[in-house]
């Protein structure tokens, strides 16, 4: 079972007009997960460098978001001078954090300096200090904690991340389910598939020369291709079935491949311990349209807790909407919220060799006066360029 494309709104982004600019404000981080597309090679960045980069994606991206990433963002010795910076630029700021660092008083630094909204990535094979061996369910005490915090300080409710591997795909509805017992605190939940880059069965090209990759990328792996190939409709599907009024509404293709579903994104309205139903497409054409014409830049996060009763207003040009709106009358006096489901599927090495991006990225970031994908930073760092992965069975029948 997977979505049709003709139900989904495909986004409206391209390189030069997209709402997510990229910044990597350091290398270093205090965990590790497995998977991660980063090595320690630099270090921080210093201030000037990371506004270079901001007014950079400003300029040629037209960017309303900038997502403040790593390595690990908060342990940049001046992360409130660049939440500041970016907010007198007039853009949003969200910091991708895994949490480690978080006190209450940092976080009011942080709203004090402008920032927009923050997300933690917690999932069950970090390797983080108290917290390494727990599943998902016992991590909930980790969000929890991470989730009081910011509602705490009054920033808008925190986001939560989590890569899906084959060990803990069976507790995406736990997650789900503790959102909704959190409304107000919580957002929303985004889940990355995990991918890796095969290191049996695959041979590595740089301008056409056979080059020995070995370790030195840190998503290089020898799990089996089953491991690695959990697709975004395979985590819909099981989404769906837990929850059927559940719909995705937003899609970002892939590069290579007409049938892949790289960025899916939902956002359910939900009263009291029921989802009334998904925003449609028609809702997220209009809001991203509206926004744009409004603003002059489409969009991702919104300051504060964003639509809840007035979403129904979009059912003047969305049925899936309409629909909610009829399940909420049954039962009025509750209040209504939203819960966004965000589902992400990372680069697929094809069978020829061919690797299938998210078309319109939005993880774009700038390296040496360009613009490329975050997720395979590394190689430029290294190499210069991208890596050609040539899978050895089809070398064979060339």
């Amino acid at each position: 079972m997977v979505p049709d494309k003709r139900d989904l709104y495909r986004w409206p982004w391209s390189l030069n007009d997209n709402p997510i600019g990229w910044v990597e404000v350091t290398d270093i981080c205090n965990i590790h997960c497995k998977g991660c597309y980063r090595q320690r090679l630099v270090g921080h960045k210093t201030l000037e460098e990371i506004q270079e980069e901001v007014l950079f994606l400003k300029r040629w991206r037209n960017v309303d978001n900038i997502s403040i990433a790593g390595g690990e963002a908060l342990i940049h010795p001046q992360i409130v001078e660049i939440v500041d910076f970016i907010n007198r630029q007039g853009i949003k700021s969200f910091i991708l954090s895994n949490g480690q660092r978080v006190t209450e008083d940092f976080l009011r630094d942080l709203k004090r300096a402008g920032l927009t909204g923050i997300g933690f990535h917690v999932d069950m094979l970090q390797k983080r200090p108290h917290w390494t061996g727990k599943n998902e369910i016992e991590l909930l005490e980790l969000r929890q904690n991470l989730a009081d915090m910011v509602a705490e300080v009054g920033l808008p409710p925190a986001g939560f991340g989590m890569t899906v591997y084959r060990d803990n795909f069976p507790y995406i509805p736990n997650i789900l389910r503790w959102i909704m017992k959190n409304r107000g605190k919580v957002g929303g939940a985004t889940f990355i598939t995990y991918r890796g880059a095969e290191t049996s069965g695959v041979d590595y090209y740089l301008n056409g020369h056979p080059v020995d990759i070995g370790d030195s990328l840190s998503y290089m792996t020898d799990d089996a291709p089953e491991d690695i190939g959990i697709k975004s409709t395979d985590v819909w599907a099981w989404i769906k079935q837990n929850f059927p009024e559940y719909e995705a509404s937003g899609y970002l293709g892939g590069t290579q491949s007409h049938d892949s579903f790289k960025w899916l994104d939902g956002y359910m309205l939900c009263a009291g311990d029921e989802i009334l139903g998904s925003l449609g497409k028609k809702s997220m054409e209009f809001v991203q349209v509206m926004h744009h014409l409004l603003f002059g830049t489409y969009f991702v996060y919104l300051k504060g807790n964003g639509p809840a009763a007035s979403a129904f207003l979009l059912g003047l040009v969305d049925k899936n909407v309409r629909r909610a709106f009829w399940r909420f009358l049954r039962n009025p006096f509750r209040r209504v919220y939203g819960m966004s489901v965000a589902i992400v599927q990372a680069p697929d090495l094809l069978d020829d060799g061919r690797v299938d991006m998210c078309d319109s990225c939005p993880d774009v970031t700038y390296f040496e006066g360009r613009l490329v994908n975050s997720c395979r930073l590394d190689e430029y760092r290294k190499f210069g360029q991208l890596v050609t992965a040539i899978p050895r069975r089809e070398r064979e029948l060339a």
